[in-house]
């Protein structure tokens, strides 16, 4: 009994004991940033690399960053080729990332994993890099290029990590940007439509369909074909309106046996059903 009090009263004393250790070293940091803030430029030009390391670190998680970004940046030559090279590094890329310079950050996290590929931090910094790349991707009506090559970066980490437990959230970001791809090549071809470009929406919205075949814009897309097929065939010479007609049946036919109960059934129908007389009537005049 008298041992069991004692040790419920040592658990007390070591429980105050951390406390007290926990708040000297938060008061310690927050001291330090407060002496540092008129100090902030005798600390840039300081020699002494493990005290502007603690500055940078210590102003890294204060979430002073514009404070941090330029001490570790002095530090990147510094620390070359010693085993601190990659926390610098790996904070640089962060201090960035946490600044919204995506480009930056994935730059630095990108040679963080091809310098030190085989530490325990390669695996997140690819993913990390691949992720700012994904930030920077523009609206679907901008130029993709950003998205492609983020994709292209989710795909490299998914080959590289295959177990990584980050694989199901670079699979969700594969599929939104594929989703903004999809509604970018949608609304090129469907401007083509717009634009009464009619054979130019027909190859496009046909490579579209093919290249998309499961798209939320599949349906409209397919359905567009059949009407652009139409305008272009019966404003074509009459020497050319039998084979365009029948390209407009054929995708009729095509869009019926996908889509029985589309939206577009009776446009579609229409436009097939006038196809057909006129193709008939060519037939006829021959």
């Amino acid at each position: 009994m008298i041992f069991f009090v004692a040790l419920q009263v040592l658990k007390k004393v070591m429980h105050g004991f951390r406390n007290i250790i926990h708040f000297t070293v938060v008061a310690c940091v927050i001291f330090f940033l407060t002496s540092c803030g008129g100090d902030y430029k005798k600390i840039q030009k300081s020699t002494n690399s493990e005290a502007k390391y603690n500055a940078a670190v210590a102003y890294y998680n204060a979430a002073e960053y514009l404070k941090a970004l330029p001490l570790f940046e002095s530090l990147l030559t510094v620390y070359r080729g010693t085993d601190k090279e990659q926390d610098v590094y790996y904070y640089y890329a962060y201090t960035n990332f946490r600044l919204n310079d995506f480009i930056m950050a994935a730059f630095y996290f990108s040679n963080y994993y091809h310098t030190f590929p085989h530490t325990p931090k390669a695996e997140e910094c690819e993913f990390m890099h691949a992720y700012c790349g994904y930030l920077n991707s523009p609206q679907y009506n901008l130029d993709q290029t950003d998205s492609k090559k983020a994709l292209e970066a989710f795909q490299t980490f998914i080959d590289d990590y295959p177990n990584s437990t980050r694989i199901k959230e670079a699979n969700r970001y594969i599929d939104m940007m594929n989703s903004k791809l999809e509604k970018k090549y949608f609304e090129i071809s469907k401007l083509y439509y717009t634009t009464e470009f009619y054979h130019a929406a027909t190859v496009s919205l046909t490579n579209y369909v093919k290249s998309y075949p499961s798209s939320r814009y599949d349906e409209e897309a397919s359905f567009l074909i059949i009407e652009s097929a139409y305008e272009y065939a019966i404003n074509s010479v009459e020497n050319r309106k039998g084979d365009r007609l029948q390209a407009v049946i054929d995708a009729y036919l095509k869009f019926i046996d996908t889509y029985p109960k589309s939206e577009y059934l009776k446009q579609a129908q229409s436009l097939y059903d006038s196809s057909v007389k006129l193709k008939s009537k060519l037939y006829t005049k021959n």
